[in-house]
């Protein structure tokens, strides 16, 4: 019988680990020093952008917080400033094209996976993904020179003959058919690409056994759809909805033009309204002294919805993949 002896234990000790460490740092060239500053360098333009915005809208939340976050109406040069009609605008413009792009841009994502033929869909994921490559400016202007004389002749007067259509509606659209609900669909279009993209994502990687064995017990297609794939798929395709939310509050020039750009507080989704991006964008460039102070201040409040969402979309994908991994 023969007897295997094991190797003696590797006794390394803190000076030889400090060689070897200090070997690894010598043998640093000169591009790890390049990437280096490139990453300080990143982090300092990064704060010194976020703080010279906040520093300069410290004036206005020093003493204007309330009349900033509550006041409707832009008032005068010499202030205060009213944001709540575009906090509003924001609100109602954002949930509207995420309501829309979320019922089309689930079925697209259902129907890329799993029900057009093979050979289709690489080709219908990639249309649908270059949507996103699209420049706001034409989206705004495909809305204002395309979709709003449509909906001038045909989806008004079809919404003016809903019940309560006045109260809901308002009397009839801009004369130009710029209002809060045109600025929502050309919202849903242009966040779409991004909704389709990550659900997509996540529902292809449902495991597929969970799908063969409810067929073998003999669940039709939609069931499996409706009582496996959207299930286990739910958390990433609530970060989706963040993330395309995130987006739709953060986009300007689109909403710029097709909003009507009026500073009041509107319920009727066929008046016109505004966005605090897209209002920024439009009076930033006449703005005058504390003025400047107030579009600064609407903007850090926007930087910080952008990024509450953006945090909740990452956080709500990553659990999503360890579910499915422990699946």
């Amino acid at each position: 019988m023969s007897i295997v002896i094991p190797p003696p234990p590797d006794f390394t000790t803190h000076e030889e680990e400090a060689a070897e460490f200090n070997s690894a740092a010598s043998s640093r060239t000169w591009y790890h020093y390049l990437l280096i500053f490139a990453a300080l360098l990143f982090g300092a333009v990064s704060v010194g952008f976020v703080g010279t915005i906040v520093w300069n809208s410290a004036p206005e939340w020093a003493h204007h917080t309330g009349t900033l976050l509550g006041g409707n109406g832009w008032q005068s040069p010499l202030g205060p400033f009213g944001g709540l009609a575009m906090i509003v605008g924001t609100l109602e413009t954002s949930v509207i094209a995420l309501v829309i792009a979320v019922v089309i841009g689930l079925g697209t994502s259902i129907s890329i996976v799993f029900l057009i033929p093979r050979r289709f869909r690489n080709v219908v994921a990639t249309f649908v993904e270059l949507l996103a490559a699209v420049p706001s400016v034409v989206y705004g202007l495909w809305g204002f020179l395309v979709l709003a004389p449509w909906m001038l002749k045909t989806v008004i007067p079809w919404l003016n003959s809903w019940p309560f259509a006045k109260e809901l509606f308002g009397n009839v659209g801009q004369e130009d058919g710029q209002s809060l609900l045109l600025a929502s669909i050309v919202l849903a279009v242009m966040i779409l690409p991004t909704f389709v993209a990550i659900s997509r994502e996540v529902i292809s990687v449902v495991p597929n056994d969970l799908i063969e064995a409810s067929l073998s017990l003999g669940a039709t297609r939609w069931q499996v759809i409706r009582e496996v794939v959207l299930p286990t798929a739910k958390i990433g395709l609530f970060g989706a909805t963040f993330l395309a939310l995130a987006r739709a509050t953060g986009e300007t020039v689109a909403v710029a033009l097709v909003a009507g750009g009026v500073a009041n507080v509107q319920f009727h989704l066929l008046y016109p309204g505004t966005s605090i991006a897209a209002w920024i964008a439009t009076e930033f460039g006449e703005a005058q002294g504390n003025e400047v102070a107030a579009l600064m201040a609407l903007g850090v409040l926007l930087m910080l919805v952008n990024f509450g969402l953006s945090l909740i979309s990452r956080w709500l994908v990553s659990r999503q993949r360890k579910v499915l991994a422990v699946v």
